[in-house]
C-alpha cells in the first residue's frame, strides 16, 4: 500500500510508481478478503458468460502501458471482476493516462480511482463538511418518526389497555374473592371426610375388642369344660358352671358377656332382674326386637353384629349399643357382648367443635378487598360463624333481601344450588348502616357433609376501587417511561448519526478519488466495524486486482475438490441407505451378510475387502472383492483381536509386530470392523485401503467412520432378527416344561388334522392331570409342584415317539398329540405314561406321597372330527378318569367303573 507522500506527478516514469504490497496492518489482515465472498465466486466461474461484461469500456493497450505497475493485471481484464457487481466505468471525468504521459482530466488520479467503483457516492455531501446535528436529516427524520410512533402508540394503547386493565383487575378481585371461598369450602369438606374416617375407624376397633372379647370367653369355656371333665362332673354341672363364670365376666363401664339359648332366652346374664327372662318379645326403647334377631342371625350365619339401643347396668337412660354375637352349635347357645358407642359420637362432636373453632379464627382474620369477609351458616338459617360478633350464633330468617323482598338467607341458599353460585344484593355501610343501597356480591358454596353453606361477600365498589388504582399507576409508571424512551431516543439517534456522517463525509471523498481517504472512527459497535470495514475495502483495491487471476483458479479448484467430494459422499449415502432398505427386508442372517458384501463393494470400490461371518467352524469367508490375498485361517474367533476387544482393529503394512495376524497382510494396511450383536460378535468386515503415503491416515478414518456404521447397521438387523426368532420361540413354547404351548396344539392339531383327513389317518389325543396338585403345592410348597411339572414335563418328551408331541395345555395339564396311532396303541403309550410318572416322579423329588396322573383318550375320527371336539372328548374322559378314582386311564365315550 502506498502512503499519501508516494503519490507521482503526471507523466512521471513507470520507475517512480512503487509497486502495491499485501496490506501488513492488523486491520488488512482481520479483514476477510472480497474475492472470497459468493458474489465474486459466482460470476468468476469457469464457463461464466458473465467474466466478458465485468468491464464496460476496456481501456486502450497504450494506456495499459504507461498505467503504474499496480495496475498491470488490467492486461486481462476479461477475467477481471471486482465484488461481483462493481463495474469499470467510462465517463466524461474519468480518463486513462495517455501514452506521452498526459494527465487525466481530474489530474494525478490513478485508473482504479474509486470513483469508477463508486461512482453514486459522489452525491454525499458534495459540501464535504460535517453536517451538525440541526441540519442532520437523518437526525430530523429519525427523531420526528420515533416521536410520533410513540405518541401514537401511547394513545392506542391507553384506548385499548386502560379499559382491558380496569376489567381484568376487577374479574381478577372476583376469582379471589371465589378462590378463598372455594379454598375453604374444601378444606371443611376434607375435615368432613377426616372425621366420617375417624368414625369408621372407631367403630372397627371396636368391632375387633367384641370379637377379641368373645375368643376370650370361648377359651374360659373350653378351661371349664376340660377342668370339669377332669374332674368327672356331669354334663349339667359343666353346663352351671360355665353359664355361672359367664356370668360374672364384665370388662369396660360395666359391660359384659351374655349367653341366649335358641328360644330367645337369656340363660346367662350379669343383671339378676334378666338372668333367665325369655327375651322372645321384649323391645328396645326404640321398639325394635333385641335378642331374637341376634339368635336367628348365629345360627344362620356364625356371627355377626347388631345395633340397638339399651340400658346400661345401674343407668336409666338408654344409649346406642353394638353388639357381637357368635353361634356355639356344640350348646345350641348363642354368646354376645357389647358395648355403648355413645362415647364415639361425642368424640366425633367433639372434633367437629374443635373444627368450627379453628375455622372461627381464620374466618375471623380473613378478609376480601378491603371490607369483605366471609361466614357460615346452616340450612335454618342459624349463623354459625361470622366476623360480627352481634350477628354469629344468631338465627338471621328475619334479614330481608331489599332487591327481592325474601330472606336473604334463602336468596344465599338458592345461590349456591344455581350453576353460578353468586348473587347481587343491595346492602348497607358500616360507615352508613340502614341505607341498603351500595351494591354487593356474595359467593355461597354448599358443604354437604355438615350441610353448612359458607359465603363470602364483598362491595362491588371496593373491586372497582383496586382497578381504579392499579390504572392509575400503570399510567404514572407510563408516563415517566415515555419520557425516558424520548430522551434515550434523542441520545441513541445522536451517538448513532454523528458517526454516520463522517462516514459519509468520508466516502464523499473517496468516491472523488482520493484513496487515501480514511475515517477516524474507532468504536466497538457495527458502525465501528463498517469504518473498519471501509477503510480495509479502499486499502484492498490494489491488492484485489493484482492477486485476483489466481485466487480465482484457487477457488475454482476448491470448488471442484468441494463437489468432487459431495457427490462422493451422496454416492455412500445413497449405499448406505439403499443397504437399510435391503436390510429391513432379510429374514435370515445370511441373506443379511450377502447385503454387506454388496454394499462395501458400492462404499469401498478402489479398496480390497473381504465379509466373514461367525459360525460354529470359527470364522467363515462369505464374500470379498479387490485384489485377492491369502488369509490365516481361524479355527477360534476370539483369536480375532477385532471380534475380542468388540473394537475396530487397524495393522500397518509391517507384520512383524502384529498382534493379529490374520489380519495383516504384508505391504497393505489392513482394517477389521466387528460386527457386534446383543450376544456376541457375528462376523467381520475386512478392508485393506489402496491408500498410500501420506494420505493413509485420513482414508483409514474414513474408511473405518463408513464400515462402523455398515457394521452397526448389519448387526442391529442381525440382533432384531434373533430377537424375532427368540420371540416366537416363546410364543408357542412353555418356559417351566420346556413343552410346547396351548397356542402351538392348536397349529398342530389344525395341520395333522388336515393330514389325516386327506389319508384317511387316525390321530390319538391324550389329555393328562397330575392327581391332587393343589394339595402337593400345599404340602410340599409351590416350588415342589414346579419341580414336579418339569419332571413330568421331561419324562413326556422322553416317553414320546418321534412322530408324538406333548404341550402344556394349563396349569397341570398336558396334552399328547400321537399321529397315526389307534385306540390300541393309545391305551398302550397313556399307560406307560401313568406307570412310570408313578414310579418315578416321586422318588425323583422326594417325596413321601405318590405322584400320579390321571388320562382321558379320544381318537379321531372316532371321538371328534374337529379338533374343538377331539380335545373336549379327550377332556371329558380325563374327567372321568378322575371322578373314577384318580390315577388311571378312561376313553371317551367309555364309562370306567369307580
Amino acid at each position: 500500500m502506498r502512503s499519501p507522500a508516494t503519490r507521482c506527478p503526471s507523466g512521471a516514469s513507470r520507475s517512480c510508481q512503487p509497486r502495491s504490497r499485501p496490506m501488513s496492518s492488523p486491520t488488512a489482515r482481520a479483514t476477510p478478503r472480497v474475492p472470497k465472498t459468493r458474489q465474486g465466486i459466482s460470476s468468476m466461474a469457469p464457463g461464466s458468460g458473465s467474466a466478458h461484461h465485468a468491464v464496460a469500456a476496456r481501456p486502450p493497450p497504450a494506456a495499459v502501458d504507461s498505467a503504474p505497475q499496480g495496475a498491470g493485471e488490467l492486461r486481462q481484464p476479461p477475467r477481471l471482476q471486482l465484488l461481483g457487481r462493481i463495474r469499470f466505468r467510462r465517463s466524461a471525468h474519468l480518463r486513462f493516462p495517455l501514452e506521452n504521459g498526459s494527465a487525466t482530466r481530474n489530474g494525478n488520479r490513478p485508473p482504479w480511482s474509486t470513483r469508477a467503483f463508486f461512482p453514486n457516492l459522489q452525491r454525499v455531501n458534495r459540501l464535504g463538511q460535517r453536517p451538525a446535528m440541526a441540519r442532520s436529516k437523518l437526525f430530523l427524520k429519525a427523531f420526528s418518526t420515533i416521536v410520533v410512533a410513540v405518541l401514537v402508540f401511547t394513545a392506542a394503547s391507553y384506548l385499548s389497555f386502560v379499559p382491558w386493565v380496569r376489567d381484568t383487575v376487577q374479574q381478577q378481585e372476583e376469582r379471589t374473592g371465589q378462590l378463598v371461598l372455594d379454598n375453604i369450602h374444601e378444606l371443611l369438606r376434607n375435615a368432613h371426610h377426616h372425621l366420617e374416617a375417624w368414625r369408621q375407624s372407631a367403630m372397627a376397633a371396636r368391632r375387633r375388642e367384641l370379637r377379641h372379647i368373645i375368643q376370650v370367653a370361648e377359651g374360659a369355656i373350653q378351661e371349664i369344660e376340660r377342668e370339669s371333665e377332669a374332674q368327672g362332673l356331669s354334663e349339667a354341672a359343666t353346663t352351671e358352671r360355665i353359664l355361672e363364670a359367664v356370668r360374672k365376666l364384665t370388662y369396660g363401664r360395666n359391660d359384659y358377656v351374655f349367653i341366649a339359648d335358641y328360644e330367645h332366652r337369656l340363660i346367662s346374664h350379669p343383671d339378676p332382674q334378666l338372668h333367665g327372662v325369655d327375651f322372645s318379645n321384649v323391645k328396645g326403647p326404640r321398639g325394635n326386637l333385641i335378642v331374637p334377631p341376634m339368635v336367628e342371625g348365629a345360627r344362620e350365619h356364625g356371627e355377626g353384629f347388631h345395633t340397638y339401643w339399651w340400658n346400661r347396668l345401674g343407668e336409666d337412660e338408654p344409649a346406642q349399643k353394638l353388639t357381637y354375637y357368635k353361634h356355639l352349635p356344640e350348646r345350641d347357645w348363642v354368646i354376645g357382648t357389647g358395648v355403648y358407642i355413645d362415647d364415639v359420637e361425642e368424640a366425633v362432636e367433639t372434633r367437629k367443635a374443635a373444627i368450627t373453632q379453628r375455622l372461627r379464627r381464620h374466618l375471623h382474620n380473613t378478609r376480601i378487598a378491603e371490607t369483605g369477609y366471609l361466614y357460615v351458616f346452616d340450612a335454618d338459617l342459624n349463623m354459625i360463624i361470622h366476623p360480627n360478633p352481634n350477628i354469629e350464633g344468631t338465627n338471621f330468617s328475619e334479614m330481608e333481601n331489599r332487591v327481592t323482598g325474601q330472606p336473604i338467607g334463602k336468596d344465599l341458599i338458592a345461590a349456591a344450588r344455581s350453576e353460578s353460585g353468586q348473587l347481587s344484593y343491595k346492602w348497607d355501610r358500616p360507615n352508613d348502616p340502614g341505607h341498603y343501597v351500595y351494591d354487593k356480591i356474595a359467593w355461597v358454596r354448599h358443604l354437604e357433609g355438615f350441610d353448612w353453606y359458607i359465603a363470602s361477600s364483598v362491595y362491588l365498589s371496593e373491586l372497582r376501587d383496586t382497578a381504579d388504582a392499579l390504572t392509575l399507576r400503570i399510567l404514572s409508571v407510563a408516563g415517566v417511561a415515555l419520557l425516558s424512551a424520548l430522551l434515550g431516543a434523542y441520545l441513541f439517534l445522536r451517538r448513532l448519526t454523528v458517526p454516520i456522517s463522517r462516514l459519509a463525509e468520508t466516502a464523499s471523498r473517496a468516491g472523488q478519488g482520493d484513496l487515501t481517504a480514511k475515517t477516524e472512527i474507532r468504536r466497538n459497535d457495527e458502525i465501528g466495524v463498517l469504518a473498519q470495514t471501509f477503510n480495509a475495502t479502499i486499502d484492498r483495491l490494489r491488492d484485489q486486482i493484482e492477486h485476483m487471476d489466481s485466487r480465482v483458479k484457487e477457488r475454482t479448484a476448491e470448488l471442484s475438490r468441494s463437489v468432487q467430494d459431495l457427490e462422493r459422499r451422496n454416492r455412500q449415502s445413497a449405499a448406505i441407505n439403499r443397504m437399510g432398505e435391503l436390510l429391513h427386508s432379510c429374514r435370515n442372517e445370511a441373506e443379511i451378510f450377502t447385503v454387506v458384501v454388496q454394499t462395501g463393494r458400492a462404499l469401498f470400490p478402489e479398496d480390497a475387502g473381504r465379509v466373514y461371518r461367525v459360525v460354529e467352524g470359527g470364522l467363515r469367508l462369505v464374500g470379498e472383492w479387490g485384489p485377492k490375498a491369502p488369509v490365516e485361517a481361524m479355527a477360534d474367533p476370539q483369536a480375532c483381536w477385532a471380534l475380542r476387544r468388540g473394537q475396530t482393529h487397524r495393522d500397518g503394512p509391517d507384520c512383524s509386530e502384529t498382534l493379529c495376524p490374520h489380519c495383516c497382510e504384508p505391504g497393505m494396511s489392513s482394517l477389521c470392523i466387528p460386527l457386534l450383536a446383543e450376544d456376541g460378535g457375528t462376523g467381520i468386515l475386512k478392508l485393506n485401503p489402496a491408500a498410500v503415503g501420506e494420505d493413509l491416515e485420513q482414508t483409514l478414518s474414513e474408511r473405518e467412520s463408513l464400515g462402523t456404521t455398515v457394521a452397526k447397521q448389519a448387526a442391529l438387523s442381525v440382533t432384531n432378527l434373533r430377537l424375532q426368532e427368540r420371540l416366537r420361540q416363546q410364543s408357542i413354547q412353555d418356559p417351566l416344561t420346556g413343552l410346547l404351548n396351548r397356542r402351538r396344539l392348536e397349529e398342530d392339531l389344525d395341520r395333522e388334522l388336515a393330514r389325516a383327513e386327506r389319508h384317511g389317518l387316525q390321530i390319538g389325543v391324550i389329555m393328562l392331570d397330575i392327581d391332587c396338585f393343589k394339595r402337593l403345592n400345599d404340602t410340599y410348597g409351590h416350588e415342589s409342584g414346579d419341580a414336579a411339572l418339569r419332571e413330568l414335563g421331561q419324562l413326556l418328551g422322553s416317553a414320546l415317539r418321534g412322530a408324538d408331541t406333548a404341550y402344556r395345555y394349563g396349569g397341570e395339564e398336558f396334552t399328547l398329540l400321537a399321529p397315526e396311532t389307534d385306540e390300541r396303541g393309545l391305551r398302550a403309550l397313556a399307560e406307560r405314561i401313568r406307570a412310570e410318572t408313578e414310579a418315578h416322579i416321586s422318588s425323583t423329588l422326594g417325596l413321601s406321597a405318590p405322584v400320579t396322573v390321571s388320562l382321558g383318550i379320544a381318537v379321531y375320527p372316532h371321538h371328534g372330527q374337529d379338533a374343538t371336539a377331539l380335545v373336549k372328548a379327550a377332556d371329558e374322559a380325563l374327567y372321568t378318569a378322575k371322578s373314577s378314582g384318580r390315577n388311571r386311564i378312561a376313553v371317551a365315550g367309555e364309562v370306567t367303573a369307580p
